[in-house]
């Protein structure tokens, strides 16, 4: 009897090591290509996959691929994913546009966001390695990956999923397979698309996009010996015989025809392939995610139905996966020491702490943390802060690099109202003293000028105990406006300003600016008087004047058009002593932002102005709306009070980066100069503007139709083009 029951447990005994060792049997790997952003077909793979149960033990990605397939690893939902896809947090990452709340008040009508550059470090030319800024694709990885990195140990091994990550070692020139170590690091490396974005330069290595020499990797899943590979290729066939047309369609030619040889379906080695239609959209096209996901949805559903009667052939068991809260808030409050460093020899970082008011320690707080990379880059003396966190989990670092000594960068606007336009902005930041010098320049057919300012590191903390910081500055201006151009009734040939002025900003939080000017101006009319004969401008002489200015500014706009959130509400007010008689000008302005009915979002503003008739004429208030008023025909609204109400508003036509926007504005006016205006007064004077609108990664390029009740122009067209370097 006894005997029957060794014997008994002895056959349990094997049935179990059986089982389990047909368990472990059972590892299926995902492999994921690049694509760049077709790569966010792969988000919708993932919700396909989780939906019908289909077993993920390993993922192994190459560029967006990578950047998907270890998001997914680290424990971030497909939900999560979706929701990043559609608030274009996704785009924003890639893109290198922070938005709007990322950056401080006084940056957030900066033209200058691009990444093209040319500057002079260590006494050599240097120029930006890549067309796209990187600043948010480190904060962005680091933030959705450092918790899941500190419950792993650094092990790829022991992540949510599995996970392996290819990039392209180009002094090498071999694949590179990242298996531990930072998870932000690896996705960055991976995702380095040659002349998009920086390459990646680390312990002698050149890193690029995995796709240079491995565009799906499954050879690199075979090398981890899983049972059965399922390979994604979210990369449209390359189609050799296709003119390429387009800024898309050449990175579309370098991704397809360079980066890699041979399409994704010639790879081999895999037990199952499908790829997901792209539907024709390029690998910038991140506008697209939506659609791209929802591709991706549909293809992984097919490939799950055909799966799940392939696993149930093989005998491989489907799985819902665990849950991954351990890996989302493994560091969330926990206590850290907070180091900051930087490879410049010359590098003070208690200068940089005490401006920020950083403590020594810091409790893990993604937000927080955020926040503080924030406020470092609003300093503009750094071009990239690379976060990490040690191996023992005890101390986080912020490695910061800096700007060369001296960075120009530039922008293009090309209208058929105003001709060209060229903007330059030349900066010098002084990180040893914490300063920073910046020469601004823009010249064109109507209006131009300069500007040079300086003054210390722009700074603020927020929540910080003292609300308010003191940015002295130093700034002297010129400007000029040329109406005299052909095919235009001019109402004036030119004017010319100067402006020296000592300026302190008070900094009252991150979205609330005060600004105190004092200096003088100097106005020089040209031949205002002679230009038309309706045109009522009282004695003008070219002067030096003493000014005041005050300026108090709050925006609370989260998001621009078309997804329009927040306010904001300023007001200027200048005194100006002219004649040893003080003159005035007032400006108050208000604007709020929210969604409309039927897809539509909104921007209603209010703009009055109440000003001194005997001011210089370049500060006389001006009407902003619409296009046709504002540029075609060089026109300002003088008059003593001016009251402007606009609603600008946004629908998506097609896709995301394609919009048509309206603009309806109502003035009125009291005590008009010019003599033509005079029928409106009691009235007032509308104007709608409606214009179609696509928004690239370099610019925007905008055709609009503008009409107005103004005697004389009740009608006409322009078209514009903006490009940011």
């Amino acid at each position: 009897m006894q005997n029957s029951k060794y014997l008994l447990r002895l056959i349990v005994g094997v049935i179990l090591i059986m089982i389990a060792q047909g368990s472990a049997q059972d590892k299926v790997a995902l492999v994921l290509s690049g694509g760049g952003a077709q790569g966010m077909a792969h988000i919708g793979v993932l919700k396909a996959f989780e939906e019908h149960n289909i077993p993920i033990d390993l993922i192994i990605g190459s560029s967006a691929g990578a950047l998907v397939g270890g998001l997914y690893a680290a424990g971030v939902t497909v939900a999560e994913m979706y929701a990043m896809v559609i608030d274009g947090t996704i785009e924003h990452l890639f893109i290198g546009r922070p938005k709007r709340s990322d950056l401080p008040i006084w940056k957030r009508d900066e033209l200058y966001l691009g990444n093209l550059s040319l500057g002079l470090q260590n006494h050599q030319m240097v120029s930006s390695a890549g067309l796209l800024d990187d600043k948010l694709i480190w904060k962005g990885l680091f933030l959705l990956t450092a918790s899941a990195d500190y419950e792993a140990g650094w092990d790829f091994d022991s992540l949510y999923v599995p996970f392996r990550s290819v990039a392209s070692d180009l002094r090498k020139q071999s694949p590179i397979v990242f298996s531990s170590g930072p998870l932000a690091n690896a996705l960055r490396s991976s995702m380095s698309i040659p002349m998009i974005y920086s390459p990646i330069q680390q312990n002698g290595q050149v890193l690029v996009d995995g796709g240079v020499y491995v565009k799906l990797p499954v050879e690199i899943a075979l090398s981890e010996e899983p049972d059965f590979i399922i390979a994604v290729s979210a990369e449209d066939a390359p189609d050799y015989g296709t003119e390429v047309k387009g800024l898309g369609g050449m990175f579309d030619a370098l991704n397809s025809r360079i980066l890699a040889s041979g399409d994704s379906s010639d790879v081999r080695g895999w037990d199952y392939f499908f790829r997901v239609p792209t539907g024709g959209h390029h690998v910038l096209d991140f506008p697209a995610g939506e659609a791209l996901m929802e591709a991706g949805y549909l293809a992984g559903s097919k490939a799950a139905e055909d799966l799940l009667k392939i696993f149930e052939q093989r005998g491989i068991e489907t799985r819902s996966m665990p849950n991954r809260d351990a890996f989302r808030n493994a560091l969330e409050g926990k206590m850290l020491a907070f180091i900051l460093e930087s490879e410049d020899a010359d590098f003070n970082p208690e200068m940089i702490r005490g401006k920020l008011k950083l403590a020594d320690s810091l409790r893990f707080n993604r937000q927080e943390l955020g926040d503080i990379i924030n406020d470092i880059y609003a300093t503009e003396i750094y071009k990239v802060v690379i976060p990490s966190i040690d191996q023992m989990g005890n101390a986080i670092t912020l490695t910061l690099q800096e700007e060369p000594d001296i960075r120009t960068r530039g922008r293009i606007e090309i209208s058929s109202t105003s001709g060209l336009t060229l903007y330059t902005r030349t900066d010098m930041p002084m990180s040893r003293f914490g300063g920073l010098v910046q020469f601004d320049l823009d010249f064109g057919n109507v209006s131009g000028g300069g500007q040079l300012a300086i003054y210390p590191v722009s700074y603020h903390r927020t929540g910080a105990r003292i609300p308010f910081s003191i940015r002295p500055a130093i700034e002297a201006r010129i400007s000029y406006h040329n109406y005299d151009l052909p095919a235009t009734v001019p109402l004036a040939d030119r004017i010319l300003s100067h402006e020296l002025s000592i300026h302190s900003a008070s900094i009252g939080g991150w979205n609330r600016q005060m600004l105190l000017y004092g200096g003088v101006r100097r106005d020089d009319p040209g031949q205002i008087r002679s230009a038309r004969s309706d045109f009522d401008f009282p004695e003008q002489l070219a002067q030096t004047m003493p000014f005041i200015r005050l300026v108090y500014k709050e925006d609370h706009i989260k998001r621009d058009l078309p997804n329009v959130e927040g306010w904001k509400i300023g007001f200027q007010s200048d005194w100006i002593w002219q004649d040893e008689i003080v003159a005035n000008q007032h400006h108050f302005w208000t604007t709020k932002g929210s969604h409309l009915a039927f897809g539509w979002s909104g921007m209603f503003r209010m703009d009055f102005y109440s000003g001194d008739r005997s001011l210089p004429i370049s500060m006389m208030g001006q009407l902003s709306n619409p296009e046709a008023l504002d540029e075609k025909y060089y026109m300002y609204m003088w008059a003593e009070r001016v009251l402007n109400l606009s609603l600008e508003t946004s629908h998506v036509l097609v896709r995301d980066d394609l919009r048509v926007e309206l603009k309806l504005s109502h003035s009125r006016f009291q005590d008009p100069v010019w003599r033509g205006l005079d029928q409106y007064e009691d009235n007032g004077l509308s104007a709608l503007d409606i214009s179609i609108n696509l928004f690239t990664i370099v610019g925007k390029l905008s055709v609009g139709w503008s009409f107005s009740e103004l005697e004389g122009y009740k009608g006409t067209s322009w078209t514009q083009i903006g490009i940011t370097l």
